[in-house]
C-alpha cells in the first residue's frame, strides 16, 4: 500500500506513530527500515513529537528493589496521581548495587557504574528500542594514576547532531582537572586538557543537569564563591555563572542542588533536620542572565513532618515530588497547603530511597540505526550483542575483571 502514497506522504503519517509501532513498521518492506532507522527521520521524528500539542509529558522513575533496577514511564498530565505508561527492562548488572543515572537526552540514558566503586563503565542506552552503546575507557583510570573524583555530563549538540559526554577528573583539587569529551560519531574519548580550562572545583556530590544545550555542575573557586560551570556542548568550551543572592532563611538551607524547572535551569534548596523542613526554588527566568534569578517556589514540609526525605521533581504547574521515609511518593502544592499520594509505594531501605531518581523523558528512535543491544542469557549474565545477533563481548566478563581490584577503585 506504500507503493500508492508519495513518500512525503508516508513520512507525515510515520511521524505521528509511537515509537513501538515504529518499530514493528520496520518489518514492513526494506524501503521502510531504511527510512524509520535513518538517522534524518530520528531527528524529525523527535522533533514533530516534541512539538505535538497532543503529546503528553512524560516521566521516568528509576527505583531499586531487591537488588533489580526498575525503569518506569509515567505520564505527567493534571491529575496528582502518576498513570504508568510502560515498563522497561533493565539488562545491565551493576557492582554498585545501582547505576548513577548522569543524565537523559531525546530519549537516551547516560549511564555509569561509579556510586561507590569506580568501574569505568559508561553506557548510553536507549530503554525505547533496547539499543546500547558500551563506552570504551577513558584515558584516565585507577591503574594509571590512582585514587581520584569524577564528575560526568551527558547531552546534544544540536549543531552537529552528535551525542556527547565530557568526563571531568580530579587528582588533586589544587591541580586544574582533566577534561576528555567523547563523542558518539566517534567513539573514541578526546583529552581536551590542554585547550579548555576549568577554574572553579566543582563541588562534591554535585550531579549535572543538562538544560539550553550545556550541562551544569555547583562549583566553587578558592576563596569559597560558588558559581553554576557550565559546558556547551556545541562550542566545547566552559563558562561560569553566579548563584542567586539567596535571601538570610534560604541560606540555612544545607542542601542544594541544579535541577530543571520548566525547561529552565534552577536551584533547588531543602533542610529536613530544622525544626521546620523547607524546600525553595530559585529559577533562571533568562538563560545566562544572572540578574534573572527569581524565587519561584517556597514549601513549608510542616504537614509532612519528619517523613519527608527529599524533593526528586518539580512538576510543570509547581508541585514538588517529594519521597518520604516510607518509600512513598507525595505531591505538594506550591505553598504546601496539601499533600496527595501519587500512587507510588516503597520502602524505608536506604538503598531503595538513594535509588530513587525522577527525570523528564519521551520516547525516541535514537540508537535504532547504530548500536548494540544487552540481553541476558541463560546463566543471567548480560551479553552485548551487534546488529547481527551475534555476541560481540561479554559485559558480565568486563565487570568480573573489574572485581578483582574493586578495593583499589573506591571512591574518595
Amino acid at each position: 500500500m506504500a507503493d500508492y502514497f508519495l513518500e512525503d506522504i508516508v513520512i507525515n503519517i510515520l511521524h505521528r506513530l509511537p515509537v513501538k509501532t515504529l518499530l514493528r513498521c520496520t518489518a514492513v518492506s526494506k524501503s521502510w527500515r531504511s527510512l524509520i532507522t535513518s538517522p534524518e527521520f530520528t531527528l524529525s521524528h523527535l522533533q514533530f513529537a516534541s512539538s505535538s500539542q497532543q503529546a503528553a509529558p512524560s516521566l521516568l522513575l528509576r527505583r531499586c528493589i531487591k537488588s533489580s533496577e526498575r525503569y518506569e514511564l509515567y505520564s505527567d498530565d493534571e491529575s496528582s496521581s502518576f498513570a504508568r505508561l510502560a515498563a522497561f527492562q533493565f539488562p545491565f548488572k551493576s557492582m554498585n548495587s545501582f547505576f548513577t543515572i548522569v543524565g537523559s537526552c531525546n530519549g537516551l540514558l547516560c549511564l555509569s557504574d561509579d556510586r561507590v566503586y569506580l568501574m569505568n563503565t559508561v553506557v548510553l542506552w536507549n530503554p525505547s528500542v533496547r539499543r546500547s552503546v558500551l563506552l570504551p575507557k577513558p584515558n584516565l583510570i585507577y591503574n594509571s594514576y590512582g585514587s581520584f573524583t569524577q564528575y560526568l555530563g551527558f547531552g546534544f549538540d544540536s549543531v552537529c547532531s552528535d551525542y556527547k559526554v565530557v568526563r571531568i577528573t580530579y587528582v588533586d583539587v589544587a591541580v586544574h582537572p582533566q577534561i576528555e569529551l567523547y563523542k558518539l560519531s566517534s567513539g573514541v574519548w578526546k583529552d581536551l586538557s590542554c585547550c579548555v580550562e576549568l577554574v572553579p572545583v566543582i563541588c562534591s556530590g554535585s550531579r549535572q543537569v543538562y538544560v539550553n544545550g550545556a550541562s551544569h555542575w555547583t562549583a566553587r573557586y578558592m576563596d569559597s564563591y560558588d558559581v553554576v560551570v557550565a559546558f556547551d556542548m556545541c562550542l566545547e568550551v566552559f563558562r561560569t555563572m553566579k548563584l542567586p543572592v539567596l535571601h538570610l532563611s534560604d541560606n540555612q538551607l544545607r542542601s542544594r542542588d541544579l535541577a530543571v524547572y520548566i525547561d529552565c535551569l534552577a536551584l533547588t534548596l531543602w533542610d529536613v533536620s530544622g525544626a521546620e523542613p523547607c524546600f525553595c526554588v530559585w529559577v533562571m527566568q533568562e538563560y545566562g542572565v544572572e540578574k534573572s534569578w527569581t524565587k519561584k517556589l517556597c514549601f513549608d514540609f510542616t504537614s509532612i513532618g519528619s517523613e519527608f526525605v527529599r524533593p526528586l521533581w518539580i512538576r510543570k504547574h509547581g508541585e514538588a515530588v517529594v519521597v518520604c521515609q516510607d518509600g512513598r511518593l507525595v505531591c505538594v502544592d506550591q505553598e504546601g497547603g496539601w499533600v496527595k499520594d501519587v500512587g507510588v509505594r516503597g520502602h524505608r531501605s536506604d538503598t531503595y530511597q538513594c535509588s530513587l531518581v525522577v527525570d523528564s523523558f519521551v520516547c525516541s528512535l535514537v540508537l535504532l540505526e547504530r548500536g548494540c543491544c544487552y540481553t541476558y542469557d541463560a546463566s543471567g549474565l548480560d551479553t552485548l550483542q551487534g546488529d547481527d545477533g551475534d555476541s560481540a563481548g561479554s559485559s558480565g566478563s568486563e565487570y568480573e575483571k573489574g572485581s578483582e581490584s574493586i578495593s583499589k577503585h573506591r571512591l574518595l
